[in-house]
Parts: C-alpha cells; structure tokens; sequence
C-alpha cells in the first residue's frame, strides 16, 4: 500500500466510521475535518511525482524559449543575469527573480518584447497554478 493509499483508507475511516460513531458535535466534526485534511493530503502525495516531473519539463520549455529569444534579441544585462541563475539553480525563487528583472528590464525591452516575454513567463505560472488546483478541489 502506498503513501496516499494508507492516508486515504485513514481519512475514509475518519469520516465513515469514527465520525459518525460521535455523538458530541465538536469532536464529530473534528473527526470529518481530519478527514478532509488527509484525503487532500493524500491526494498531493498522489501527483507529486507527476507534477515534479511536468514542472521540470515546464521550466525546460521555458528555458529553451528565452534562451531562444535571447539569441534574437539582446537583453538588458539584469535579464540576462536573471536568465543565467534560473538556469542554474531551476527553482521557484529564480523564477521570481526572472519576473523582477523582466518588470525592471520594460522599458528596454519594449512593450513588444516586454509583452511576449510576460506572456511565455505567465504561460508557465499558470501550468504550475493548474496542477496544484488538481488536488486542492
């Protein structure tokens, strides 16, 4: 049995057996709440492997985009540094990092540029805001 196997047999149990075999509201009501708790659990445990593995290959594509931009366009040297350390560090903190610099790069970028550049940055952010939603419902 796995992780999130095991936390959803426990949560089923909580809010099928424990829950209603209470007969004081608080602690009833405490019994479905923990429930509830570990079936999302149970369900983010469920997609963390899948969701490691497209957030990875989202942050791949994007790189391979700006670096693919980069090559037809100079970017301003806060972008470009801001470029280098997403490259080399892929995580969420270098990202922002890269949303900073592309917002303090706006005007010499160009709005154009400004624009595309936002818009295949945000194309990522919402990919990311998708999967969480997937066991946040």
């Amino acid at each position: 049995m796995t992780e999130d196997e095991l936390l959803q047999r426990i949560a089923q149990t909580l809010k099928q057996e424990i829950g209603p075999a209470i007969d004081a509201e608080y602690p009833k009501t405490q019994a479905f709440m923990a429930g509830v708790v570990l079936q999302k659990l149970s369900r983010q445990l469920g997609v963390a492997a899948r969701h490691q593995a497209a957030e990875r290959a989202d942050l791949d594509a994007l790189l391979a985009d700006l670096n693919h931009t980069a090559r037809d366009l100079p970017l301003p040297a806060e972008m470009q540094t801001s470029l280098e350390r997403l490259t080399r560090d892929r995580n969420k903190a270098a990202v922002c990092g890269l949303i900073e610099a592309l917002y303090s790069s706006r005007n010499a970028l160009g709005a154009e540029h400004f624009t595309v550049l936002l818009a295949r940055v945000r194309q990522t952010l919402r990919a990311n805001i998708d999967r969480q939603v997937e066991y946040a419902a």
